[in-house]
């Protein structure tokens, strides 16, 4: 890259990118940067103690502003000074999506209590930020889940969330050598039919590097859309859906299209788990390192994956644990995940379940960080089958089972049926 592009980039990574999100409340996001830049080579020990300190401040604050959180400790006869150890949280029950679904407003610090009005009054979909929301009286922001586990949950942020969402984005693209600020299209929920002129999309290719492309129900004609506007802007990173950017990268394949020069430097997947036939479509098309972003809304980015493969748990900013799913009492150590944002938030998620089976590891990983990482991910509950011998069937067992090995060219589609007395029938659709 030439001297004027390394200056375009500097000038929207620490310029315009924060100062616009300091506008939306999104606040200290080049600090935040430099600091998580810092602290992913801490011993364990110093992790540790930064954890429970943060923890320990949350807590607090839940027991004296939050009315959903002062009924429980109340009834499990908890209290805040009886948390002297992070394994002391297990004290705490899981948070369940249903409880957030029904208690959401109790959930919200007391004192933002006269901004839910306000925030449930707005006519924007859900999580469109606030203009100039730094300099309101009512900077509460109402957003909701994507529903991929079940019923939406309903939550409320003043912008914190989303900043360190950047932060912890910018971090993962850092570990591929990605300056903040460098060009970016992202597969978003956005209409094919969108505007180039609507002023948020111009707004962040002009302030953020930021091209926004539709990233679902996704037709032949749709990529064509897509590919062209990605070849005419020359991003250095393509982010979205796992299905959108292996779709595009099949779109390429199937048609034989000649994209020139163009190779993105990394590819990351979000909103989802990037399955091998994903990763190996989107390899062989664009030739970069795919990546791989793992969270929810309503707890933010937990953990992203390191070009050695290893999805490093945002410890500075989450606890994670693994426990016993479907009943099982067993010594298995890959379980359902439970998240613990661990920073100052308006609305707490204390041991939220989310609705992922995997396992909680120390790293060993060749980059050199301590980050804990997140092992044999196996997906959501709801899509792993249980067998009579009590083995556990993840989704993509069935990907990598039809679309990877012999079978990658017989088998157009299949579907996996699980009945009730856990047999499985599969039916499958040859390709022609």
């Amino acid at each position: 890259m030439n001297v004027l592009g390394r200056l375009a980039e500097y000038r929207v990574g620490y310029f315009t990118f924060p100062l616009s999100n300091y506008c939306y409340n999104r606040k200290h996001i080049i600090r935040d940067y430099k600091n998580l830049k810092r602290s992913e080579y801490y011993s364990e020990e110093l992790h540790r103690k930064f954890q429970l300190n943060k923890l320990k401040k949350i807590i607090h604050h839940a027991n004296r502003y939050v009315p959903f959180y002062r009924k429980k400790f109340k009834e499990i006869h908890f209290h805040p000074d009886d948390l002297r150890q992070i394994e002391d949280l297990r004290r705490i029950p899981p948070l369940s999506r249903q409880e957030v679904i029904d208690h959401h407003q109790d959930m919200v610090d007391v004192r933002f209590k006269a901004s839910i009005p306000h925030a449930d009054s707005r006519k924007e979909d859900p999580g469109t930020p606030i203009p100039f929301a730094r300099f309101r009286k009512h900077k509460l922001l109402r957003n909701t889940s994507s529903g991929s586990t079940g019923a939406p949950t309903v939550f409320y942020e003043d912008g914190n969330r989303t900043a360190l969402n950047w932060v912890h984005e910018m971090r993962l693209k850092s570990w591929f050598n990605i300056n903040p600020g460098a060009k970016e299209a992202r597969f978003v929920k956005l209409s094919i039919d969108y505007s180039p002129e609507n002023k948020t999309v111009r707004m962040r290719k002009a302030l953020w590097n930021q091209l926004l492309l539709p990233g679902t129900n996704l037709s032949d004609d749709d990529y064509e859309i897509c590919l062209k506007g990605v070849l005419a802007f020359q991003p250095k990173v393509l982010y979205g859906f796992p299905a959108a950017l292996a779709g595009l990268a099949d779109y390429v394949h199937r048609y034989g299209i000649n994209i020139g020069a163009f190779r993105p430097e990394l590819m990351i997947g979000w909103a989802g788990p990037v399955y091998e036939h994903e990763e190996k479509i989107m390899k062989q098309v664009f030739q970069c390192p795919v990546s791989n972003n793992y969270g929810a809304r309503e707890v933010g980015h937990v953990a992203g994956r390191c070009p050695h493969g290893s999805m490093h748990i945002n410890q500075e900013n989450h606890i994670v644990e693994s426990i016993p799913a479907y009943g099982d009492d067993s010594a298995r150590e890959t379980g359902e995940l439970l998240v613990t944002p661990i920073d100052a938030s308006l609305m707490p998620f204390i041991r939220y379940r989310m609705g992922d089976m995997g396992e909680v590891g120390s790293s060993k990983c060749e980059c050199g960080r301590t980050l804990p990482v997140l092992k044999n991910f196996l997906g959501r509950t709801g899509e792993i089958f249980i067998t009579k011998d009590g083995r556990m069937i993840p989704p993509n067992f069935w990907c990598r089972f039809f679309f990877v090995n012999q079978f990658s060219n017989a088998v157009r589609r299949f579907q996996v049926v699980y009945k009730k007395n856990k047999d499985l029938k599969i039916i499958i659709e040859k390709d022609t």
